[in-house]
């Protein structure tokens, strides 16, 4: 399972998770013992919609704190399932996952884009 996070800094399993999801400065993709860092302006590169360029790293779950209502569907759409962030870093986000204590994240606090296309 790819998971998928956004992250204030890039410190592995330790990273602080972004109150931001689009306009993080960096995504980590957990895949079982391996963790991948991206900067975000390798991911998002301005050829297309935000979410688009993000589903290029080909997440199964994404954990955020928050999420805009385009992106949202896009991916739900995709199949990928998007949970509510809980915990201070991504070891402890993960680990609430793996015991299924995270939420789904609810369809009315994905909002409206703050940004251009």
């Amino acid at each position: 399972m790819r998971v998928l996070i956004p992250v204030e800094e890039n410190k592995g399993l330790q990273s602080p998770i972004s109150d931001e999801f689009g306009e993080a400065p960096f995504f980590l993709v957990v895949d079982g013992d391996r963790v991948e860092g991206y900067k975000n302006e390798e991911v998002i590169t301005g050829r297309g919609h935000r979410w688009e360029e993000i589903l290029k790293l080909k997440p199964d779950v994404v954990v955020t704190r928050e999420i805009g209502r385009p992106a949202f569907y896009a991916f739900k759409a995709k199949g990928v399932k998007i949970y509510l962030a809980e915990g201070a870093t991504v070891a402890e986000a993960l680990d609430k996952l793996r015991r299924g204590e995270l939420r789904e994240f609810p369809p009315e606090l994905a909002h409206e884009p703050r940004h251009r296309h």
